[in-house]
């Protein structure tokens, strides 16, 4: 059966604050509807026009959202912003909900599927849990990529869409500060990063590579030995390509993934999002002292590249619009 002229609404918003991980795993998951006929729109707040695309439709309150949500056939929500009331009362506009989820903490609240790539109990009012690794929604080259048996040799920097702690420069000063090769060091800046000028600047001066912007990531994932990565939907790709990482915590929505994974040992983190500006400088040298230590440990490195691959396949995304397809075909 073709689904031509099925509907899908995607709500999620993008900024410096909020970061990037919401829209770009929502655009995973639009790929794959999409490569099954759906029709797939994002919804965005006007306050966030900048971080979207002209194609969007751009909302200024949620009675605009509630009455699109209901001539249309799928609602996917992948917001913070929505509490369990919030998330009740749009269920009652459109009970085909799709709720992406990270932390649990919301409370409970009524959904037809509820998305979750880390192991969490939900209750009963969730009618179909899509819980566990095997739905990471990553974005389609990661699916395409197969792993590549070469040597990697580079250190991989890269602090999310936006680095909203602005972390890429201290994090570059410590590690040049540490003596570790510019040579390896290769930085990946988000389209948005904030202090991206600064950080281009320092990376020309000292002869190090970056990229900016750029559309598909999993060259530059594949060259990387090793990894310092805050530690958002990067997590799942980084653990697809079997690249151990140390990642800066940058949110609290990281904290379940970075419970669940860290213990697994083929990563560790530091935490920013709790320390006042001041004192970053000192968790900035306990990471790059993480990295020197784990950059000579190669026993520990394969070991982290073997469990890393094992959790994630990279088809998630296909996967999570293949169950709801299917729904919507025996309806």
């Amino acid at each position: 059966m073709g689904y031509d002229g099925v509907k899908a609404l995607v709500r999620a918003d993008a900024s410096v604050e909020i970061g990037m991980g919401h829209r770009v795993r929502c655009q995973a998951l639009i790929h794959a509807f999409t490569q099954l006929g759906w029709q797939c729109q994002f919804v965005v707040d006007r306050r966030y026009q900048a971080f979207a695309s002209p194609d969007d439709v751009f909302i200024a309150t949620e009675a605009q959202f509630w009455r699109l949500a209901e001539q249309a056939d799928l609602v996917i929500l992948d917001h913070y912003g929505y509490a369990a009331d919030a998330i009740t009362q749009l269920y009652q506009h459109q009970a085909n909900l799709l709720v992406l989820d990270d932390m649990n903490d919301r409370g409970e609240f009524p959904a037809k599927w509820l998305l979750n790539p880390l192991q969490q109990d939900y209750s009963k009012l969730i009618e179909y849990p899509l819980i566990g690794s095997q739905y990471a929604l990553l974005r389609p080259a990661f699916q395409a990529s197969h792993i590549d048996h070469s040597s990697p040799q580079r250190l991989l920097v890269t602090l999310g869409g936006t680095d909203p702690l602005m972390l890429t420069l201290p994090i570059l000063n410590t590690l040049l500060a540490s003596g570790f090769p510019t040579e390896y060091i290769q930085v990946l800046l988000g389209a948005n990063a904030k202090n991206a000028a600064q950080v281009i600047a320092f990376c020309d001066d000292n002869r190090i590579a970056f990229e900016q912007g750029l559309a598909d990531v999993t060259p530059l994932m594949k060259q990387a030995k090793m990894a310092i990565s805050a530690a958002g939907g990067t997590l799942f790709e980084l653990a697809c390509l079997g690249v151990p990482t140390v990642f800066a915590q940058v949110a609290e929505n990281q904290t379940r993934s970075l419970e669940q994974h860290v213990p697994l040992d083929w990563c560790c983190s530091v935490r920013f999002d709790t320390v006042p500006e001041a004192a970053r400088q000192q968790r900035v040298a306990r990471l790059v002292e993480e990295v020197n230590r784990r950059w000579l440990d190669l026993q520990w490195q394969q070991n982290a590249r073997q469990t890393a691959r094992r959790l994630v396949d990279g088809a998630g995304a296909e996967r999570v619009a293949r169950v709801i397809s299917d729904f919507f075909e025996t309806q």
